[in-house]
């Protein structure tokens, strides 16, 4: 394949992945709170109202989370990050939520993967943005829950926030070792030193496989001397390979500290208590190597199963560019599952089997690094114990003739456009009429803006908000239902009952004593 060949096909998938931002953005625009956003936010939207100004705001977040990290729970910098959700500031100011949460998750995942294939890999540019475009258009559309990822503001910054931070931070160590410059390199670790101090104080979840999967490089540079692939570029015999391990240890004393001060909050004790009998290490254990197993194959839908296949001949023809030997790919799927297993171990152990689908997400999106790294291990592994392998004869002769290489491209291209096609679900209305749920993500999206569904969704959210904000304090309100509930951007609804946790972070608020919903 020619190079011009080659960058007509990259700018194809660029534009493909721009305009399918197009309707996520728009949609942004008729997204409202929900659920959390509401008790999160009730002191810091009074504050703000009352002309508190944005220094007292966050002012208040910061004495919040001081106070919610001695009652409640002591992920601290996430608990001030609710505080400050978009819709304190006004009702159609909750836009911002989706825009920074689809803008970070974007760049972080084409940040990571360029970067990783680029300085690690030593692929060239063009492979590098095709591979990084298509793991992260089918990361973002096919999205375990969207409307938790990107739409609710509570649910997508404790979770899909910090997940992309995570891998910004990856990225960064990867730039740590692997940038030419000697400033970009120091810049890199500051970046990744000030991450780690950030997700530390996040998510579990995010937290703790970040430490785990750090803990494992620096236990390969203990045992190698130094980090495989990561040679400083200036090193040499006047510096030893056993300091190139200095900066992934700053950074991951870093996240230590900081999880370890989420970890020893008094309120963690309270909740625990609040919540029941802890399930053990054995049970989380458990529950995590099976959720893990789960999450891999629920996310194996047939247009991502297509990704990976098409993918194969140039994840094998890119191992040929590195020198190692591949050695135990068994041992190797099996410990990388454990560190993608224990995202949930966390969770399970204060919990019990319960994983709610915000959290699932960022299970969902970590699986395509899982999946890219153990299939490029095998390639490599395949090409070094049976050369001449049938792969390896396939990837020969695409790589060797540009016109069959453009065939099996447009071929991949097509299947997947026609496995997406193969995920719409039809079904009647009560009404009469067809329904359809449809996926991808941009697709949802683009249909529910051209049926008006989200237009009428937020009619409803505004006439409910307008409604509720000149109540009296202390009163008992009943709300008519909403008439659309679009996917992508519903994350839950109230009900008829008042003791609902949803009614009452409503009701707590507007200052209200009660919010119930009633029958049109």
């Amino acid at each position: 394949m020619t190079k011009t060949t080659h960058k007509k096909i990259i700018y194809l998938m660029a534009g493909v992945f721009l305009l399918s931002l197009i309707p996520l953005y728009l949609l942004a625009f008729y997204a409202h709170p929900s659920v959390d956003d509401y008790y999160y936010g009730a002191e810091t939207a009074r504050l703000w109202q009352s002309g508190g100004g944005l220094g007292g705001v966050l002012g208040l977040a910061r004495d919040m989370m001081a106070e919610s990290y001695q009652s409640w729970q002591g992920n601290f910098i996430a608990i001030f990050l609710m505080r400050l959700q978009p819709g304190i500031f006004g009702e159609d100011a909750y836009a911002a939520a989706p825009l920074i949460l689809i803008t970070a998750f974007v760049s972080a995942m084409l940040f990571f993967y360029y970067t990783a294939l680029r300085r690690l890999v030593g692929a060239g540019r063009l492979a590098a943005w095709g591979i990084s475009l298509a793991i992260s258009f089918c990361a973002l559309q096919f999205c375990y829950k969207p409307a938790d990822a990107f739409y609710w503001y509570n649910g997508g910054i404790y979770y899909c926030f910090f997940f992309s931070l995570s891998y910004c931070l990856l990225g960064l160590l990867i730039l740590a070792y692997k940038a030419r410059k000697k400033g970009a390199r120091i810049s890199a670790v500051l970046g990744a030193v000030l991450l780690a101090l950030l997700i530390g104080g996040s998510n579990y979840s995010t937290a703790l496989s970040l430490a785990v999967l750090l803990a494992s490089l620096l236990g390969l540079c203990l045992i190698l001397g130094r980090l495989p692939g990561c040679q400083p570029p200036e090193s040499g015999a006047a510096r030893s390979g056993r300091l190139s391990f200095l900066p992934l240890l700053l950074v991951f004393g870093c996240l230590l500290v900081s999880l370890m001060i989420s970890i020893l909050a008094p309120g963690n004790a309270i909740r625990q208590a609040a919540a029941g009998e802890s399930s053990g290490v054995i049970k989380a254990l458990a529950y995590s190597f099976a959720y893990g197993g789960y999450s891999l194959t629920e996310g194996l839908k047939l247009p991502v199963v297509l990704l990976w296949l098409g993918l194969l001949p140039l994840f094998y023809h890119l191992s040929r560019r590195l020198s190692g030997q591949y050695p135990r790919p068994l041992l190797v799927l099996l410990y990388t599952f454990g560190i993608y297993a224990s995202q949930g171990t966390a969770l399970f152990y204060a919990q019990g089997l319960r994983m709610p689908p915000r959290m699932s997400n960022i299970i969902y999106f970590n699986a395509y690094l899982f999946v890219a790294f153990n299939l490029f291990y095998l390639c490599g592994w395949l090409r070094r114990r049976y050369p001449g392998n049938l792969l390896e004869r396939l990837t020969e002769g695409l790589m060797q003739d540009g016109k069959r290489l453009l065939r099996f491209a447009l071929l991949m291209g097509l299947a997947f456009s026609l496995a997406c096609l193969g995920l719409w679900q039809v079904s009647e209305k009560e009404e009469g009429g067809a329904a359809f749920e449809v996926q991808p993500l941009s697709v949802s999206a683009a249909y529910s803006l051209l049926i008006g569904e989200a237009a009428q969704y937020d009619r409803d959210m505004k006439a409910r908000h307008e409604y509720l904000s000149v109540q009296p304090e202390g009163a008992a309100v009943a709300v008519l239902p909403l008439r659309a509930y679009p996917p992508a951007l519903t994350h839950s609804e109230i009900t008829e009952d008042p003791d609902d946790f949803k009614n009452q972070h409503l009701a707590i608020y507007y200052h209200l004593d009660s919010v119930v919903l009633k029958e049109e």
